[in-house]
């Protein structure tokens, strides 16, 4: 293992759970003792993929106006929204609210499915590339705060019940932080011993 700061070589060891090892040279973090083992990682890895697809198939709201109801998925919204000029942001949106989440969730079920069984997974530093330039990408806090807006400013116009897709996507983004951000030296190591 190197320093990235000061080059020092050291032996890689386990770490601790929950431990920080430092270099003995110039300070700087070697690295942190997963609190997550792997096969949780992918157990909350398969729960973010249940609540995904729950907040892409369930109502986000429930609207009712002098006898009329109406309720919306997230992709009924967003294909509403691309009805017209708003077409880009309808766009943009699906990007960063369905497509990223769910190609991040796929490639770490890919992986961690590999990791669990103790093999190496096929691609593995193009799959680490992809969920590392993909992190800042995944807006679903962003979605779920601007859902809860527009419920706010309905409400004063409208009956508006908030739907089982906001409470899947008020669970499922702070689950994407956790599993998007997990330290990935335990994968690094297994995929060095079974390249």
């Amino acid at each position: 293992m190197l320093c990235e700061h000061c080059d020092e070589v050291y032996v890689r060891q386990t770490m601790a759970q929950g431990a920080s090892y430092f270099c003995s040279r110039c300070g700087s973090r070697l690295g942190k003792g997963s609190l997550l083992s792997v096969g949780a990682w992918l157990a909350w890895t398969i729960t973010a993929a249940c609540l995904f697809i729950f907040a892409n198939t369930f109502p986000v709201a429930l609207i009712s106006f002098e006898g009329l109801q109406s309720e919306a998925t997230i992709w009924q919204c967003i294909s509403a929204l691309a009805q017209g000029p708003g077409t880009p942001t309808a766009i943009a949106a699906g990007f960063v609210i369905i497509g990223i989440p769910g190609f991040q969730i796929a490639l770490l079920l890919w992986l961690l499915s590999f990791a669990v069984a103790g093999k190496a997974c096929p691609y593995f530093v193009a799959i680490l590339r992809c969920l590392h330039f993909s992190r800042p990408w995944g807006m679903t806090e962003v979605f779920l705060l601007g859902v809860l807006v527009a419920i706010i400013k309905l409400s004063s116009y409208l009956h508006v019940l908030i739907g089982a897709g906001v409470l899947s996507v008020a669970l499922l983004a702070p689950l994407m932080v956790v599993i998007t951000t997990h330290d990935t030296d335990e994968l690094w190591q297994l995929f060095e011993r079974h390249p």
